[in-house]
């Protein structure tokens, strides 16, 4: 099992790996919470996607709660 803080350095560390360590900027945790009903740690984040990047991309993500894995991942359209 993992607690919170291991699902949101998971996040973080995904994002490096798709992105590049480089080129996620700013990362900041918005919110985690754990989901019992999909029995999964959902993690809000942003951060900027580059050194060009006007604004921030923001990202709510479902975390494996047994080995971290990412089971779910959506971008958030900013208002």
């Amino acid at each position: 099992m993992i607690d919170g803080k291991a699902a949101a350095l998971a996040v973080r560390d995904h994002f490096e790996a798709v992105h590049g360590t480089y080129t996620v900027i700013g990362f900041q945790l918005i919110d985690i919470k754990k989901n019992e009903d999909e029995n999964c740690w959902e993690v809000s984040c942003l951060f900027y996607p580059g050194l060009g990047a006007r604004s921030p991309s923001k990202y709510k993500v479902k975390v494996d709660p047994e080995d971290g894995s990412i089971l779910d991942l959506e971008k958030i359209e900013q208002e």
